[in-house]
Parts: C-alpha cells; structure tokens; sequence
C-alpha cells in the first residue's frame, strides 16, 4: 500500500505555470467607436465653422442680428429675457461680433481634434503619439461644451420646445437643429475629456 501511494505520487505531473491572461482595457469596437465619434464631431465642427464664415460674409451682419435678436420669441419672455434687455441689447454690436468669432473658433477646434482622434487610428508612423494630444483634447472638450451651451442658448432665443408629435413638422426635422446640437456637443465634450485623461496619464 505504501507502494502504491510513492508510485502515485512519482506519476503526478508537474504543475504547468498558469498561462497569462491579457485583459483589453477597451473592446475590440473601440477603434471604430471612436472613429464614428471622430466623424460626428467633424460634423459638428463644419456646422459650426460655416456659421461662423456665413456670418462674416454678411456685410450687413450687426444689423441683422439685431433684428433676429429684438424679433425672438426669448427676448421678451423666458429665462434669457432678463439677460437679454439688460446686457445683449445694450451692447448689440458686441455680441454680433462675439458670436461671429465664437462659432468660427468652436468649429476650428472641433475640426482639428476630429482630426486627431482620426489620425490616432491610422497605423505606423502617421498614427504614432505626441505630447501635444492631451491638451488638444481638453481644449476640444471645452469646444464641445461651448458648442452645446451655445446651441441651447439660441434655441431658448427662438424659443423651441421640446419636441412632440407636431403635424407642422412632418415635413421637417422632427427635432430643432438648434437643440439637436445640444447631446452631440455634450457626447464630444464627453469623449474628448475621456481621451484626455487616459492621455494625461500616460505622460
């Protein structure tokens, strides 16, 4: 009986070391996520970007503006109308040229991080990292926030509502562009902080 146990234990195998486990802190869709995210921004950077020239080739832009802005449902009622009598009236041309420069601005920003985000899923040397990228994401961040508060800012102006079941756009977008570009700037803003700090941590 002792016998057997020796010869038990002589033919156990030796115990294998446990085989490494690679974890993917992103799945296998993340490239494509985040190239989808790069055209949307894109998207909303053109808007933007083409607002903003619109407005400067309008020779008659300031005078314009007035009108839009003494015309809109918001100015005399809602929680802008105070800020807009007591501050954007007064100071009219101001915020025309504000506006132009704003939207310009936000959408170069924009365009140039969707570039980046797009360029960072090529391969080789064209795709490489720089220390650069971390800033440009946060920056881009910021844009897509400014892009949000400004697009509901305008929507509150011409006084859009919420959307609902509206014969009246049956033929049109069933949601207002203005407020639509509300969660895509907030969804940038989002997915450009998230680059951020995973780029900040690995410098």
């Amino acid at each position: 009986m002792g016998m057997n146990i020796g010869m038990n234990t002589m033919q156990r195998p030796a115990r294998s070391a446990a085989p490494a486990v690679t974890i993917r802190r992103l799945p296998a869709s993340g490239n494509t996520a985040l190239a989808a995210s790069a055209l949307i921004q894109a998207a909303l950077g053109i808007e933007f970007f083409l607002s903003g020239l619109n407005k400067f080739a309008d020779p008659s832009f300031v005078r314009n503006f007035k009108l839009f802005v003494d015309a809109s449902p918001g100015t005399h009622t809602g929680l802008l109308a105070p800020l807009i009598h007591g501050l954007v009236q007064p100071n009219i041309a101001f915020f025309a040229e504000l506006t132009k420069y704003t939207e310009l601005g936000l959408g170069i920003v924009l365009l140039l991080g969707a570039l980046e985000v797009g360029r960072r899923r090529l391969s080789g040397r064209a795709g490489a990292e720089h220390g650069y990228e971390a800033p440009v994401a946060l920056i881009a961040a910021f844009a897509g926030l400014a892009a949000a508060g400004l697009s509901l800012s305008i929507a509150l102006l011409m006084g859009e509502q919420l959307p609902t079941i509206t014969p009246g756009r049956a033929l049109t977008t069933a949601i207002p562009v203005e407020l639509l570009l509300v969660p895509l700037g907030i969804a940038v803003a989002w997915m450009e902080f998230g680059r951020f700090r995973v780029l900040h941590r690995a410098h």
